[in-house]
């Protein structure tokens, strides 16, 4: 008897026993899911892939830790594994739409399919539209100006004021010149983010402001003779320093120099071979000035010392206005009623967009960093905002970067929005973000960091360690002082020796960063993508702007990429928004890897003895834009003592294309 009750004791048993079995598999998988994502949130990529992957074992069955898995390998540069592991949830039927677009992204960027740049067909997404009364009555808007910031200048040449509108096209400033005012203002140009010029037609006069739209002085006046003006018009800037000004009322362009003094006119009687009769738009591109030419219908071509070269477009044109650079191998055209696009290079002319039977007389246009195209219509009180069509029925890619919940109920979220190609999108506004947990509203939302703000730069300076570069010691020595001087406390060195390491790190003296940098040049071996990849690690735990210096010879050992392939140290960078910077001093030695990694990553190659030295190296890094935005709310959901898991969702609207992304957190444990 006392047998069967225990047999049937064990019977009774062996259920709750399996059960408990399967628990604990089931809180080893959530313990280590948990640590994963903690050691994502701070940057820890390879500790976050042990934890997915023992997550895994424990549970295969569970797709969160999956999910998770494939989002660290991508940013840990292992863009084929994280592939892997997100098709085979889509292949099981367990992934959602948001899944297979991330997945095509990141195809297409690793495909072909990048490099190719289809035809363009641009359509209207949005109007200013000064007739409706829910936007500021703009009159007689004559020219567009885009920002680096991506807020736009609206020159409204009828009522004598500058409207500043955001990305979103809601006014922000009203500039009206001070005390002093505009006289019909025309165009206006922004240059260095240091001063704004505003063309005055009915002043006959260029008026030079600050940023805030002051004017601090005037040149050019009345009158036919050198340097004086008739009705100024478009404005454009070279490379130079200089500025130049189509003078209508004496069939001119007048060339000043950034204090206003007069430098020489070109294009009238006094240059030979050409006549301007009504210069309007004006753009520089390559060193070569493009003037159009309202009543010739045709644009002439000029040096920069106002030298004719040639006249193009005849027969092409219907009354050209305003040009803009499209990019280095583009030059586009408002021409009456329509858009016109011309390839100096192929001498291909295309019409563009779909304006024609909506336009009235189309002054001015210019390209924002995000791809759409503005276009002021003169006679019908509005400007067009207009967009690819391809880009309408594609998503933008937003990441979630990290996650601190330090803080709990108040989170602090980075997170990256750049469009299908990879370009960052930048201006986006409060309320181009929403925030939801569980599918639900969070509160207080503020974004308080944009692309645009001044955010911090960190630098990882990586110097090739090895006994040919002792005999750059001077020049590395130099080198290494100027960017100290420049980023200071956010420098550190990491040695491209044998062993890469860190050398100082950030906040160090000059002294012992000078002393680091020259030391350490003996052996003929060093690994170049260990070194990489450490420099790399160093900063992504910073969220701010980030880059690597690399100071080299040039060539690289046949050994270079034995730890991390080519393309996934390449990844490694461009997925954490980390541009790779080159300065070498071996002549035609650098590697064609080394070039590759810089451009694709957004830096760029310097050799070191070059004219221009390296300075507009260094002056990219400091101006280098990441398409970084910082928000916090407030959560609402319940946290469970830090024991519950909780997701959210960013969600980003522009115009008409949109992009959200999905992360979570856990709370401090109580």
């Amino acid at each position: 008897m006392k047998n069967t009750i225990t047999i049937l004791i064990l019977l009774w048993l062996i259920p709750y026993a399996a059960a408990q079995n399967i628990d604990m598999a089931l809180v080893k998988s959530d313990e280590n899911f948990r640590w994963g994502v903690r050691a994502f949130h701070s940057g820890y990529y390879n500790d976050a892939v042990l934890s997915f992957e023992k997550a895994i074992s424990f549970k295969p069955e569970k797709i969160l830790p999956r999910l998770w898995l494939g989002k660290t390998l991508y940013k840990s540069g292992f863009e084929q594994t994280a592939l892997n592991e997100w098709h085979y949830i889509l292949d099981s039927g367990r992934g959602d739409s948001l899944l297979r677009d991330t997945t095509r992204v990141v195809e297409l960027r690793r495909g072909v399919a990048s490099e190719l740049k289809a035809d363009e067909n641009f359509v209207i997404v949005q109007r200013i539209d000064a007739n409706l009364e829910s936007y500021y009555p703009l009159r007689r808007p004559s020219s567009v100006r885009i920002r680096e910031d991506g807020s736009v200048f609206i020159v409204a040449f009828a009522t004598n004021e500058i409207v500043v509108v955001d990305i979103n096209g809601d006014i922000q400033e009203i500039w009206r010149g001070g005390i002093r005012g505009f006289d019909h203002p025309f165009d206006i140009l922004e240059i260095d983010r240091q001063f704004i010029f505003v063309s005055e037609y009915g002043g006959n006069r260029i008026a030079k402001c600050n940023l805030s739209g002051d004017k601090i002085k005037v040149f050019g006046q009345t009158g036919t003779g050198a340097g004086e003006l008739l009705g100024p018009q478009y404005l454009a800037t070279d490379n130079r320093g200089y500025i130049y000004v189509t003078d209508w009322g004496n069939s001119r362009v007048n060339k000043y120099d950034l204090d206003g003094n007069f430098i020489l006119s070109f294009g009238g009687k006094q240059t030979p071979g050409s006549l301007l009769k009504g210069p309007t738009g004006i753009v520089i591109q390559d060193n070569l000035v493009y003037v159009a030419d309202r009543i010739n219908k045709n644009i002439e071509v000029f040096d920069l010392s106002g030298n004719y070269l040639d006249g193009l477009g005849s027969g092409q044109l219907n009354g050209p206005e305003g040009l803009a650079s499209k990019n280095a191998n583009s030059i586009i055209i408002a021409d009456s009623n329509r858009i016109v696009e011309f390839d100096p290079g192929k001498e291909v002319w295309k019409t563009q967009g779909d304006l024609e039977s909506y336009a009235g007389k189309l002054t001015s246009l210019a390209y924002s960093p995000n791809g759409e195209l503005y276009v002021c219509d003169f006679d019908l009180n509005t400007v067009f905002i207009l967009s690819d069509i391809s880009t309408l029925y594609s998503s933008l890619f937003v990441q979630v970067e990290n996650v601190d919940a330090t803080n709990f109920p108040q989170i602090v979220v980075n997170l990256t929005v750049e469009d299908r190609l990879g370009s960052p999108i930048i201006g986006l506004r409060e309320n181009n973000f929403s925030i939801t947990e569980f599918h639900q509203p969070v509160a207080e939302t503020a974004l308080i960091r944009s692309v645009n703000d001044e955010l911090p730069m960190e630098v990882a300076l990586m110097i090739e360690k090895n006994s040919g570069m002792e005999k750059y010691l001077s020049e590395i020595r130099s080198t290494a002082g100027e960017i100290h001087s420049i980023f200071e406390r956010g420098v550190k060195i990491i040695g491209a020796g044998i062993k890469p390491q860190l050398e100082v790190d950030f906040a160090a003296s000059p002294l012992d960063f000078l002393e680091a940098a020259t030391r350490g040049m003996i052996g003929d071996k060093w690994n170049f993508d260990l070194a990489l990849h450490r420099a790399a690690s160093e900063l992504i735990p910073g969220h701010n702007r980030r880059a690597v210096i690399f100071l080299t010879e040039g060539s690289l050992p046949a050994s270079s990429f034995q730890d991390f392939l080519l393309t996934e140290v390449t990844s490694y960078l461009r997925n954490n928004s980390i541009a790779l910077y080159t300065i070498y001093w071996g002549r035609d030695k650098l590697s064609a890897e080394l070039d590759y990694i810089s451009r694709e990553t957004g830096g760029k190659s310097r050799y070191f003895y070059s004219p221009e030295g390296i300075g507009p190296l260094l002056d990219e890094v400091i101006k280098r834009r990441v398409p970084l935005y910082t928000l916090t709310y407030r959560s609402r959901s319940p946290s469970d003592f830090g024991r519950k898991y909780i997701p959210m969702e960013a969600l980003v609207n522009l115009l008409r294309r949109s992009g959200r992304a999905e992360s979570g957190y856990f709370a401090p444990l109580e």
